[in-house]
């Protein structure tokens, strides 16, 4: 194939950033990657003298350390967003285990933490290899910003409200446990039906907290 801007010359590479061809007069090689004049160009006007193309190891090192959700995003350079998809993976670990302990549905934990995993484990692993591709082009990468997952660290993991009542809720059903086997055996006198009074807390609140927010929608609306 004949280069882009010399028709009469035969190709010798291909740009990294455009996939156009082009002749070795029209190349620049930088980090073991062809570069054409214009793309290299336009790299400097939009991130400054200063920027530089990333190697290519950088998106393989990315996505191994992405194995524990966030590290790789901490690899690249996005601490913040490598905190939010750790957190967010601990949390939502801790309810599970909460919820499934105090209630004795143990299934739970077998089926919804290793579905949940996968899910931070794909999410984190494609994300910080396309932000490292964009990141070696030399391109600003897009998503690096996620409004989702900010709105759910600053309004979750981050409040304080919310940090209150997961530790309350916890304590609340460590104390309810010693007085489990008792209101067991004393519900089993009275009525002939034993109440598992810790599995009863986190139930209890989950369906307060779903009324007050089909509450609070339809006030909204």
């Amino acid at each position: 194939m004949k280069c882009t801007n010399h028709p009469r010359v035969e190709e010798t590479a291909r740009c990294a950033e455009c996939g156009k061809p082009y002749c070795s007069a029209c190349t620049v090689e930088l980090d073991h990657r062809p570069w054409c004049r214009d793309c290299l160009s336009r790299i400097v006007a939009a991130r400054g003298t200063g920027s530089r193309v990333h190697p290519g190891w950088r998106k393989l090192a990315a996505g191994l350390l992405s194995i524990v959700p966030g590290a790789g995003h901490m690899f690249l350079g996005l601490i913040g967003k490598g905190f939010m998809l750790m957190g967010l993976l601990v949390v939502t670990v801790f309810f599970i285990l909460l919820y499934s302990d105090a209630t004795g549905m143990y299934w739970m934990t077998a089926y919804l933490i290793p579905t949940i995993s996968v899910l931070f484990l794909s999410y984190a692993v494609f994300d910080s290899m396309a932000i490292a591709d964009a990141q070696r082009s030399g391109r600003e990468p897009h998503g690096t910003d996620d409004d989702a997952m900010k709105t759910i660290w600053e309004r979750v993991l981050l409040n304080r409200s919310t940090l209150g009542w997961v530790i309350l809720l916890a304590g609340v059903v460590g104390i309810l446990r010693l007085f489990a086997d008792p209101f067991s055996r004393w519900t089993m006198a009275l009525f002939a039906v034993s109440f598992p009074l810790a599995a009863l807390v986190i139930p209890v609140v989950l369906l307060i907290i779903g009324i007050l927010l089909l509450k609070r929608s339809r006030q909204e609306k």
